[in-house]
């Protein structure tokens, strides 16, 4: 996700590499290629060859909701739960995640910075 936020930042400015993203966000390279092609097969991201080359949103960061993201990076939120008697409990669980990060744009999320730390 702060990859994401990171190309959020550049949105119709430039595009940036990996190695700038890994360095500058202290993302272990190797992970943030696994990353980057999770956005990019997803859509949200497309990559800029040659010169000045690298990697941008393909979609304007308000319209990207946190859990897009992270259904794209970790999958649809679900709980294990074979007990009926805590069915509802983890219904309601995973309403408030799910509308919570449906309230959430990536936008917002670029705007929440404070001195290089993401909230979150």
């Amino acid at each position: 996700m702060i990859a994401a936020i990171y190309l959020a930042s550049y949105y119709k400015v430039r595009a940036v590499s990996k190695k700038e993203i890994a360095e500058n966000e202290n993302i272990p390279y190797k992970y943030l290629e696994i990353v980057m092609k999770l956005l990019k097969n997803s859509g949200i991201i497309e990559s800029k060859a040659g010169a000045g080359g690298g990697y941008m949103l393909k979609i304007n960061p308000s319209a990207i909701t946190a859990l897009e993201l992270f259904n794209i990076l970790e999958g649809n939120i679900s709980f294990e739960n074979s007990n009926q008697k805590t069915t509802y409990v983890y219904s309601k669980l995973k309403s408030a995640i799910v509308n919570t990060l449906k309230s959430i744009n990536l936008d917002k999320l670029k705007r929440m910075t404070v001195s290089d730390e993401y909230y979150i």
